[in-house]
Protein backbone atom coordinates (compact mmCIF):
# COMPACT_ATOMS: atom_id res chain seq x y z
CA UNK A 1 0.00 0.00 0.00
CA UNK A 2 2.75 2.79 0.78
CA UNK A 3 4.58 1.70 -2.32
CA UNK A 4 1.63 2.72 -4.25
CA UNK A 5 1.23 5.97 -2.31
CA UNK A 6 4.77 6.86 -3.28
CA UNK A 7 4.04 6.02 -7.44
CA UNK A 8 1.11 7.91 -6.65
CA UNK A 9 2.95 10.90 -5.68
CA UNK A 10 5.83 10.45 -8.61
CA UNK A 11 3.04 10.28 -10.78
CA UNK A 12 1.38 13.31 -9.43
CA UNK A 13 4.59 15.34 -9.35
CA UNK A 14 5.80 13.95 -12.97
CA UNK A 15 2.61 14.97 -14.26
CA UNK A 16 2.93 18.70 -12.47
CA UNK A 17 6.76 18.81 -13.63
CA UNK A 18 5.97 18.41 -17.43
CA UNK A 19 2.09 21.04 -16.99
CA UNK A 20 5.13 23.45 -15.80
CA UNK A 21 7.44 23.08 -18.78
CA UNK A 22 4.35 23.45 -21.34
CA UNK A 23 3.69 26.44 -19.29
CA UNK A 24 6.80 27.97 -19.84
CA UNK A 25 6.97 27.01 -23.51
CA UNK A 26 3.73 28.64 -24.30
CA UNK A 27 4.90 31.48 -22.08
CA UNK A 28 8.20 31.78 -23.75
CA UNK A 29 6.15 31.77 -27.46
CA UNK A 30 3.82 34.87 -26.57
CA UNK A 31 6.47 36.68 -25.20
CA UNK A 32 9.44 36.01 -27.29
CA UNK A 33 9.73 38.91 -29.84
CA UNK A 34 10.47 37.05 -33.37
CA UNK A 35 11.20 40.29 -35.18
CA UNK A 36 15.07 40.55 -35.20
CA UNK A 37 16.90 44.06 -34.18
CA UNK A 38 18.33 45.85 -37.31
CA UNK A 39 18.09 48.38 -39.39
CA UNK A 40 16.46 46.70 -43.09
CA UNK A 41 12.97 47.37 -43.49
CA UNK A 42 10.90 45.20 -41.03
CA UNK A 43 13.42 45.31 -38.60
CA UNK A 44 13.27 46.57 -34.73
CA UNK A 45 15.52 49.56 -34.97
CA UNK A 46 18.37 49.43 -32.76
CA UNK A 47 19.17 51.71 -29.79
CA UNK A 48 19.20 55.28 -30.19
CA UNK A 49 20.60 57.06 -27.28
CA UNK A 50 22.75 59.72 -26.18
CA UNK A 51 23.06 63.49 -24.82
CA UNK A 52 20.59 65.86 -27.03
CA UNK A 53 20.71 69.38 -27.45
CA UNK A 54 17.08 70.74 -27.98
CA UNK A 55 17.96 74.41 -29.08
CA UNK A 56 18.64 75.63 -25.59
CA UNK A 57 19.96 72.84 -23.67
CA UNK A 58 21.87 68.98 -23.79
CA UNK A 59 19.70 66.30 -22.08
CA UNK A 60 19.76 62.32 -21.83
CA UNK A 61 17.99 61.48 -24.87
CA UNK A 62 16.60 58.02 -25.32
CA UNK A 63 14.51 57.22 -28.69
CA UNK A 64 12.45 54.64 -26.92
CA UNK A 65 10.61 57.34 -25.39
CA UNK A 66 9.27 58.41 -28.36
CA UNK A 67 7.68 54.54 -29.26
CA UNK A 68 4.41 53.06 -28.45
CA UNK A 69 5.34 49.30 -28.21
CA UNK A 70 1.22 48.50 -28.84
CA UNK A 71 0.66 50.43 -31.79
CA UNK A 72 -0.95 48.82 -34.55
CA UNK A 73 -0.82 50.01 -38.24
CA UNK A 74 -4.44 51.93 -39.04
CA UNK A 75 -4.22 53.83 -35.20
CA UNK A 76 -3.87 57.72 -36.29
CA UNK A 77 -2.33 58.57 -32.97
CA UNK A 78 0.79 56.92 -32.84
CA UNK A 79 3.87 59.18 -33.36
CA UNK A 80 6.20 58.66 -36.34
CA UNK A 81 10.16 59.53 -36.52
CA UNK A 82 12.72 60.44 -39.12
CA UNK A 83 15.86 59.49 -37.97
CA UNK A 84 19.01 61.31 -39.49
CA UNK A 85 22.58 60.52 -39.07
CA UNK A 86 24.24 63.51 -40.16
CA UNK A 87 27.61 64.82 -40.05
CA UNK A 88 28.20 69.01 -39.53
CA UNK A 89 31.04 68.80 -41.87
CA UNK A 90 29.77 66.83 -44.84
CA UNK A 91 28.50 68.76 -47.86
CA UNK A 92 25.33 67.45 -48.43
CA UNK A 93 24.11 67.80 -45.39
CA UNK A 94 25.01 71.35 -44.99
CA UNK A 95 23.23 71.71 -48.49
CA UNK A 96 20.14 69.64 -47.65
CA UNK A 97 19.58 71.28 -43.95
CA UNK A 98 16.87 73.65 -45.28
CA UNK A 99 15.05 71.15 -46.83
CA UNK A 100 15.49 69.24 -43.65
CA UNK A 101 14.15 72.10 -41.42
CA UNK A 102 10.95 72.56 -43.45
CA UNK A 103 10.09 68.80 -43.94
CA UNK A 104 10.38 68.80 -40.27
CA UNK A 105 8.32 71.45 -39.51
CA UNK A 106 5.57 70.32 -41.64
CA UNK A 107 5.21 66.96 -40.45
CA UNK A 108 6.11 67.81 -36.86
CA UNK A 109 2.90 70.23 -37.87
CA UNK A 110 4.73 73.25 -36.99
CA UNK A 111 3.25 74.80 -39.88
CA UNK A 112 1.35 73.68 -42.60
CA UNK A 113 -1.66 71.27 -43.20
CA UNK A 114 -0.26 68.26 -42.67
CA UNK A 115 -3.33 65.92 -42.38
CA UNK A 116 -1.14 62.79 -41.52
CA UNK A 117 0.18 61.27 -37.73
CA UNK A 118 3.10 63.75 -36.34
CA UNK A 119 6.29 62.43 -37.58
CA UNK A 120 9.30 63.63 -35.26
CA UNK A 121 12.93 64.31 -36.72
CA UNK A 122 15.69 63.38 -34.57
CA UNK A 123 19.14 64.09 -35.87
CA UNK A 124 22.13 61.97 -34.84
CA UNK A 125 25.45 63.93 -35.41
CA UNK A 126 28.47 61.92 -35.95
CA UNK A 127 31.88 62.41 -36.86
CA UNK A 128 33.07 60.91 -39.76
CA UNK A 129 36.53 59.37 -39.86
CA UNK A 130 37.04 62.05 -42.85
CA UNK A 131 40.66 64.16 -42.93
CA UNK A 132 38.74 68.29 -42.08
CA UNK A 133 35.74 66.13 -40.38
CA UNK A 134 36.16 68.10 -36.39
CA UNK A 135 32.79 68.76 -35.10
CA UNK A 136 31.93 69.66 -31.55
CA UNK A 137 28.86 70.08 -29.48
CA UNK A 138 29.58 73.73 -29.68
CA UNK A 139 29.54 72.63 -34.13
CA UNK A 140 26.53 71.06 -33.27
CA UNK A 141 24.70 73.85 -31.21
CA UNK A 142 25.78 76.11 -34.29
CA UNK A 143 24.48 73.81 -36.92
CA UNK A 144 21.26 73.16 -35.35
CA UNK A 145 20.43 76.69 -34.13
CA UNK A 146 21.98 78.20 -37.51
CA UNK A 147 24.35 81.07 -35.61
CA UNK A 148 27.60 81.36 -33.72
CA UNK A 149 31.54 81.04 -34.96
CA UNK A 150 31.79 77.88 -35.96
CA UNK A 151 32.67 76.37 -38.81
CA UNK A 152 29.97 73.73 -40.90
CA UNK A 153 32.01 72.15 -43.80
CA UNK A 154 34.35 75.06 -44.56
CA UNK A 155 31.69 77.47 -43.90
CA UNK A 156 30.23 79.63 -41.41
CA UNK A 157 27.38 77.19 -39.57
CA UNK A 158 25.32 80.58 -39.70
CA UNK A 159 25.52 80.46 -43.72
CA UNK A 160 24.13 77.08 -44.48
CA UNK A 161 21.21 76.49 -45.95
CA UNK A 162 17.50 77.43 -44.53
CA UNK A 163 16.23 78.20 -40.96
CA UNK A 164 17.23 77.13 -37.12
CA UNK A 165 15.81 73.75 -37.07
CA UNK A 166 13.03 72.66 -34.02
CA UNK A 167 14.10 69.08 -33.86
CA UNK A 168 16.76 67.60 -31.19
CA UNK A 169 20.37 66.97 -32.40
CA UNK A 170 22.23 64.04 -30.61
CA UNK A 171 25.85 64.05 -30.04
CA UNK A 172 27.37 60.72 -31.58
CA UNK A 173 30.28 62.06 -32.33
CA UNK A 174 32.01 58.79 -31.11
CA UNK A 175 30.05 56.84 -33.19
CA UNK A 176 28.15 54.58 -31.04
CA UNK A 177 24.57 55.36 -32.64
CA UNK A 178 26.26 55.05 -36.34
CA UNK A 179 27.86 51.82 -35.83
CA UNK A 180 24.92 50.04 -34.00
CA UNK A 181 22.88 50.86 -37.15
CA UNK A 182 25.52 50.21 -39.38
CA UNK A 183 25.35 53.47 -41.07
CA UNK A 184 28.02 53.44 -43.70
CA UNK A 185 28.02 57.17 -44.69
CA UNK A 186 26.07 60.56 -44.23
CA UNK A 187 23.27 61.88 -44.49
CA UNK A 188 21.17 58.39 -44.36
CA UNK A 189 17.63 58.56 -43.26
CA UNK A 190 14.78 55.90 -41.48
CA UNK A 191 11.62 56.40 -41.18
CA UNK A 192 10.25 54.44 -38.22
CA UNK A 193 6.82 53.55 -36.79
CA UNK A 194 5.38 54.17 -33.52
CA UNK A 195 6.29 50.51 -32.59
CA UNK A 196 9.81 51.10 -33.43
CA UNK A 197 9.54 49.00 -36.91
CA UNK A 198 11.98 50.67 -39.67
CA UNK A 199 9.40 51.49 -42.05
CA UNK A 200 11.80 52.81 -44.96
CA UNK A 201 15.47 53.74 -45.24
CA UNK A 202 16.92 55.55 -47.65
CA UNK A 203 20.17 53.45 -48.47
CA UNK A 204 17.43 51.25 -49.60
CA UNK A 205 15.04 53.30 -51.44
CA UNK A 206 17.80 56.01 -52.88
CA UNK A 207 15.51 57.16 -55.93
CA UNK A 208 12.65 58.14 -53.11
CA UNK A 209 13.24 61.40 -51.15
CA UNK A 210 11.77 61.48 -47.40
CA UNK A 211 9.07 63.54 -47.98
CA UNK A 212 7.59 61.10 -50.52
CA UNK A 213 8.60 58.27 -48.27
CA UNK A 214 6.19 59.82 -45.58
CA UNK A 215 3.48 60.80 -47.72
CA UNK A 216 3.24 57.50 -48.96
CA UNK A 217 3.62 55.42 -45.78
CA UNK A 218 2.39 57.14 -42.87
CA UNK A 219 -1.07 57.94 -45.03
CA UNK A 220 -1.13 53.99 -45.96
CA UNK A 221 -1.30 52.78 -42.58
CA UNK A 222 -3.90 55.53 -41.39
CA UNK A 223 -6.26 53.82 -44.36
CA UNK A 224 -5.31 50.15 -43.03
Amino acid sequence: MKTNTEADVRTDTGIKIMALFFVAIIFLAVTTDPIKTGTKEGDRAPPLEGLAFNGSSWYAFDMDDYLTVNWTAGDADGQWLLVEFMDTDCPFCVRSAGEMGQDADYFMKRMGDWQGPVVNFIASATELDIPGHDSSQDEIEAFRNKNGEEVCAGSSCASRDGESHHFVYIDDLDQDNMKEWKVPGTPAYFLIQPDGIVAWSSTENSDEKVREAIFRLTLNNQEA
